[in-house]
């Protein structure tokens, strides 16, 4: 049998992934990606990205003009000023001036992440395969790699590039020994659309800022807004509109034309209740669990939680890849949260996994376009990347530390079998 070859295979069709291909293509070098799911249905697709500045400086570079402005033009709009209130709705005074984050010069651009996916996938036809599983790779005496996939087929390949989450079968077998870190935080997260808020009275001080409900004894409650512009999305023909793959899925958690709020809060490991009890909920059975919890808060901050919609309510174990692995650079990389994987406590994951594929794109035109070889590429590909990915991991840590309590556990996980 013959195995066809490309010159980048890409493994997995997030938006690092896809951002790759965009970046391959516009530079005329061969690519194809290989996705798993042909419809992206995990709970996280539900919800907005926050843009930060390496994010968007990535998707400037890979995509092509008129997919750019796509992408600038079907931005939501998020708060840009923040507010901070106690558990009895009491302001909190110069608590809620802004973060003081450099990046957060963006802090009102948020995308959805379906409208994303949308994005990157154009013009990609003949270079993504969805419903491709990936199995193992094989390293073949000529220095390219072949990946075999569930179903029996496979392609050669010069560089394999992991970019297939934090779950990676690639990463698996390039760094066997690499576990995961459970933070022994647990997050329930939900929404309403901004039109049920207005019909049950939400206070406009829960929708119009980024609020954060800090109380006295307690954990904090996160709330803001993804507010959506049709007019924009009609100008775009597909991007922004529903996914058809999400038709058949009740709620709205999928919807991709309707302006929401959005809450998230984090508990220690048991607070709310046994995982093993938590993790078979339904989200109406959560949001219970939730109310219980916070029964002596303010009923404006309760009636919030109380009509979101349990379709968009989901309880999540917060893990972290474990930062600094070094490896023998070779045919296979990885890319995005395949290799720092993050904790969501300062929204720098899928930005990170953009600005990957800034790094890498250079690396491979050099290589391509200008006598480069192609390990050398790859090498200073991976030093940069680990040098980012990598601070970005510690702070995601640091921020959920203060966030949830310094100076508390990390529970090592060993890698998957």
């Amino acid at each position: 049998m013959t195995i066809p070859f490309v010159d980048i295979a890409i493994i997995g069709g997030g938006p690092g992934g896809l951002a790759l291909a965009q970046g391959l293509k516009k530079n005329g070098i061969d690519a194809a990606v290989f996705e798993r799911d042909p419809v992206r249905a995990d709970y996280v697709q539900g919800f907005r990205m926050r843009i930060r500045q390496r994010g968007i400086d990535a998707l400037k570079a890979n995509l092509p003009t008129h997919l750019f402005d796509a992408f600038i033009d079907t931005l939501g709009l998020a708060p840009t000023e923040n507010l901070v209130l106690d558990e009895q709705f009491n302001r909190i005074d110069g608590a809620g001036s802004g973060s003081g984050e450099p990046e957060d010069t963006h802090i009102e651009k948020s995308v959805s992440r379906i409208t994303l996916r949308q994005i990157l996938l154009s013009g990609l036809d003949g270079i993504f395969h969805p419903g491709k599983c990936f199995e193992r790779y094989e390293n073949l005496r000529d220095g390219t790699v072949v990946a075999h996939f569930v179903d029996g087929t496979a392609v050669r390949a010069s560089l394999l590039v992991g970019a297939d989450g934090a779950g990676s079968k690639v990463r698996r077998q390039l760094l066997p020994e690499l576990g995961s870190i459970d933070t022994s935080v647990r997050r329930l997260a939900g929404k309403i659309t901004l039109e049920d808020a207005a019909r049950y009275g939400i206070s406009p001080l829960l929708t119009d800022f980024n609020t954060h409900i800090r109380p006295r004894d307690g954990r904090t409650l996160m709330i803001t807004s993804h507010r959506v512009d049709p007019a924009a999305y009609a100008r775009h023909g597909l991007i922004g509109a529903e996914d058809p793959g999400h038709r058949d899925i009740p709620g709205f958690h999928f919807n991709n034309t309707t302006s929401y709020a959005w809450w998230n809060t984090a508990y220690e490991a048991g607070e709310l209740g046994p995982d093993e009890v938590l993790e078979h909920l339904d989200g109406a059975a959560l949001l219970d669990a939730l109310l219980a919890r916070i029964a002596r808060w303010d009923e404006r901050i309760l009636k919030l939680i109380r009509h979101t919609d349990p379709s968009t309510v989901a309880f999540l174990k917060v893990k972290s890849s474990t930062p600094g692995a070094v490896w023998q650079t070779g045919p296979v990389t990885l890319l995005g949260d395949a290799i720092h994987a993050m904790t969501y406590f300062r929204a720098l994951g899928g930005n990170t996994a953009l600005y990957d594929t800034g790094l890498l794109v250079p690396e491979l035109v050099a290589a391509r376009r200008q006598g480069k070889p192609l390990l050398a590429a790859v090498q200073d590909y991976e030093n940069a990347m680990r040098d980012h990915g990598y601070e970005a991991v510690r702070s995601s840590l640091s921020a959920m530390q203060r966030n949830i309590g310094a100076g508390r556990p990390l529970k090592a996980e060993a890698a998957p079998q």
